[in-house]
């Protein structure tokens, strides 16, 4: 039977590289109009953010377009659509991090675990520029976190280390349970993030522009400073010639080839 086309399915997608690289690309394959041969297209965006390996790409579940990506010593969230940059990059962990996951219930929070058996609970609402809590879990690598809904009021994760032990613990009610209107909150957010980004990459563009013309201006001031200069050499030098003009008159006049009477017509 012959296939039919899947209709309004995005073929796009993000991934993370082993250097560190973020890259955002479409896996939909073209035709190459000079060979005729199917191929796909070449990465949309790249960006080397993390100073790691990247092991968690992670869309949010509460909205699509979010992406959570850890690697290295840094985490970085993401809004497709938006080619600047990152709405979010975290600051060098004190260690390195090794596994992370979205909050299943609270839109501004995620769990990150770190290679010396500590997680770091970021809460976007608390704190956007830090983790708000760490909790020792282990003494070894963090390799897997999993939370799980066990029912409206409790929630569990799920923690696997390096050793092959798996450690469950109970999610407490602050991060669990999201506060009125937290979903319109870290919307408002993302939306603030991207007008930032859009703010910041104005003014870049302002500035180079500004040190274009810096620099524009101060070639022509080494130009006038040229034609200065050289109106300057003119000058002294005709000062020169005059000076020569009254020697050799003074000398004529002290030999008595012309008399004084005769000083002006010399001149002339």
């Amino acid at each position: 039977n012959q296939l039919k086309p899947i209709e309004d399915f995005c073929t796009k997608f993000f991934a993370g590289t082993e250097e560190g690289g973020v890259i955002y690309t479409d896996w939909k394959m073209e035709r190459d109009p000079e060979t005729g041969r199917l191929m796909t297209k070449k990465p949309v965006s790249l960006y080397t953010v993390h100073d790691g390996a990247v092991h968690t790409v992670q869309r949010s579940p509460f909205y699509n377009d979010i992406i959570l990506t850890i690697g290295g010593w840094n985490v970085a969230i993401w809004k497709e659509g938006v080619m600047i940059g990152p709405l979010l990059q975290s600051s060098c962990a004190p260690k390195r991090y090794t596994a992370g996951h979205w909050s299943l219930t609270r839109p501004g929070v995620f769990y990150v675990g770190r290679e010396d058996g500590y997680i770091d609970i970021w809460d976007l609402l608390e704190k956007t520029h830090e983790p708000a809590l760490s909790q020792s879990i282990c003494i070894t690598m963090i390799t897997y976190i999993k939370p799980w809904t066990f029912s409206a009021k409790q929630q569990f994760i799920a923690i696997g280390d390096y050793y092959g032990t798996l450690h469950i613990l109970e999610i407490p009610w602050t991060l669990s349970h999201p506060s009125t209107n937290e979903v319109s909150s870290m919307n408002h957010y993302f939306e603030r993030e991207v007008k930032h980004l859009e703010y910041v990459e104005q003014r870049k563009k302002i500035r180079e522009q500004e040190k274009k013309e810096m620099e524009l201006e101060l070639e022509k001031k080494k130009v006038k400073t040229y034609q200065k200069s050289k109106e300057q050499l003119e000058a002294e030098l005709k000062m020169d010639y005059e000076s020569y003009l009254e020697l050799e008159k003074s000398i004529l006049i002290n030999l008595g080839f012309i008399k004084v009477r005769e000083t002006m017509s010399f001149l002339d």
